[in-house]
């Protein structure tokens, strides 16, 4: 773990919940974020991409049905039960399915790898979860600067846009709490030696 000052905020490296969506900046336009979104709109936003995957499923399972109708009826078995048990998370479990990332994170904004191909007038929307206890920030991020990597993928270094209080509150006492870790750790070393 590292850290360093960088325009007044503290920024480090920890694994952290860390969800994103690439969206343009016409997109960012015509979908505003709300100020205060609720879980409801989190869980929808955010599981977008699991019902672009179960069209797509069903699309498959149809193309299957033509060669087998007893695979397609498994297939849809299994989609149906997956689906059952999506509806059933609450939202502390959901925020459990947000994946870990490696990020850089600061009180101002953070960075991490990202897949797809990006460009500096795109936005970033972020769901991330510093808090175990407390709901999950979801932010509209702007991109300040890509990084190539030589495995082909961007290293994207974000600025939040428009953060409200509670969620800066909310990274700057994880910032702090992880900052106490880092010192009590190293004095901890220091003293066995």
């Amino acid at each position: 773990m590292s850290t360093q000052n960088n325009r007044s905020f503290f920024r480090i490296d920890v694994m952290l919940p860390c969800s994103y969506h690439v969206i343009s900046e016409e997109e960012s336009i015509e979908n505003p974020l709300p100020t205060s979104p609720d879980a409801s709109y989190i869980e929808k936003y955010f599981l977008q991409d699991l019902q672009g995957l179960d069209e797509q499923i069903t699309d498959i399972i149809e193309q299957i049905n033509q060669k087998s109708s007893l695979l397609a009826r498994a297939l849809t078995a299994m989609n149906s039960k997956i689906n059952f048990i999506l509806q059933t998370i609450d939202q502390k479990q959901l925020s459990r399915t947000i994946p870990q990332r490696m990020v850089n994170i600061s009180a101002g904004g953070l960075a991490f790898k990202v897949h797809e191909a990006v460009t500096t007038s795109d936005k970033i929307d972020i769901l991330i979860q510093p808090l175990a206890e407390e709901p999950p920030v979801l932010a509209r991020c702007n991109i300040v600067k890509i990084i190539p990597e030589s495995d082909g993928n961007n290293t994207v270094a974000l600025e939040y846009q428009g953060l409200n209080e509670d969620d800066r509150r909310k990274l700057v006492y994880f910032i702090q709490t992880k900052e106490i870790e880092a010192a009590t750790q190293q004095r901890n070393e220091a003293a066995k030696k």
